[in-house]
């Protein structure tokens, strides 16, 4: 559940099916009931009672309607049906962007790690809003603590869950109040283990860490490792109650997709000999499987098997060539022209 589904929940508890606003950030947005939500839980307005001046709404499903609205948002004049207290005490977890390394981060690695920060805040208001995202480096997006101990013991939380390529256990719909993700940009290859570092630290400190790691199909090549793509893994996970391998496809990009392409294709291909040649081909249809749970394309697909030198047949000759005699001592189906 997101906070514009509590949203919706809550202006239906109290009778409202129309909304307005005059804020033309919200009226112009391209979900305005979900940003309408944004704006209370952050504190730039309250939902309030009509004054009678609208004439045009929203109804709770988002389209415009020629109808006055039951409620409006922005400052109220009038009474106050739902305020940023209410609307936020419904529980949410948080996404903590621990920066602790920073320090070891070129030029170039800070601002990508600004940027993906940046970008992690965009994803953080579409599931909640900016309080619920916490980051360690006072960059100006979210909440700023000085440490993770520090949030952690002010806020009194138990239920950590740290996303750690190399976690013991597999991240699934897995319970906790704050979910924190390395803040690390690793352009050089020295910052391998940086993660489990954070968990190692943490506990020293006391604060009992479950490290989990997010796999596709039990691998984490493919698996997007941005800071904004995590947080919106686990978001989509624990909120929209997806599954993991649904999440990671939604949020995957292409690039990402294709190296793991890379790694599976060769599996799914047959080894063919003729004459003294040998090459291997891969049924046309393949793309359909890895089209199931990767974010790839049909060129995507085309230009891996380019690249490593498979040729794609259709599945009527793929048939023809496993019926064909196998050579035990190479290893390969011998291709016959009268076949």
């Amino acid at each position: 559940m997101r906070l514009k589904d509590v949203f919706i929940s809550e202006l239906k508890k109290r009778g409202i099916e129309r909304i307005g606003t005059r804020l033309k950030k919200v009226i112009s947005a391209e979900d305005p009931i979900a940003r309408m939500a944004l704006y209370v839980a952050n504190g730039k307005a309250e939902v309030c009672k009509s004054d009678g001046g609208l004439q045009h709404s929203f109804t709770l499903d988002g389209h415009f309607t020629n109808l006055p609205p039951h409620a409006y948002v922005g400052r109220c004049m009038t009474e106050i049906l739902l305020s940023k207290e209410e609307l936020t005490s419904h529980p949410f977890p948080y996404i903590l962007v621990d920066c602790r390394f920073y320090d070891e981060h070129s030029e170039k690695e800070r601002w990508k790690l600004e940027l993906q920060v940046k970008q992690t805040l965009g994803i953080v208001r579409e599931y909640m809003w900016d309080e619920k995202l916490i980051v360690t480096h006072n960059f100006g997006y979210g909440r700023f603590y000085p440490s993770a101990e520090q949030f952690l013991r002010e806020e009194k939380i138990d239920k950590v869950v740290l996303l750690d390529p190399n976690g013991e256990e597999l991240f699934d719909n897995t319970n906790a109040e704050c979910f924190i993700i390395g803040g690390i940009v690793d352009k050089s290859g020295k910052k391998k283990g940086y993660t489990s570092r954070i968990a190692k630290e943490l506990e020293k400190e006391g604060i009992d860490v479950d490290s989990r790691r997010i796999e596709l199909r039990g691998d984490v090549i493919g698996v997007p490792d941005r800071i904004n793509h995590i947080a919106e893994i686990v978001l989509k996970v624990v909120l929209d109650g997806k599954g993991v391998e649904e999440a990671v496809k939604e949020v995957q990009p292409p690039l990402v997709a294709k190296w793991r392409l890379r790694k599976d294709l060769h599996e799914r291909t047959v080894r063919v000999c003729a004459g003294g040649k040998t090459f291997r081909v891969v049924a046309r249809s393949e793309f359909d499987y890895f089209k199931e749970w990767l974010n790839i394309r049909k060129q995507d697909f085309y230009e891996v098997c380019r690249e490593q030198r498979f040729f794609i047949i259709s599945d009527r000759v793929m048939e023809r060539i496993k019926e064909g005699e196998w050579d035990e001592r190479r290893r390969c189906f011998r291709l016959f022209k009268n076949r």
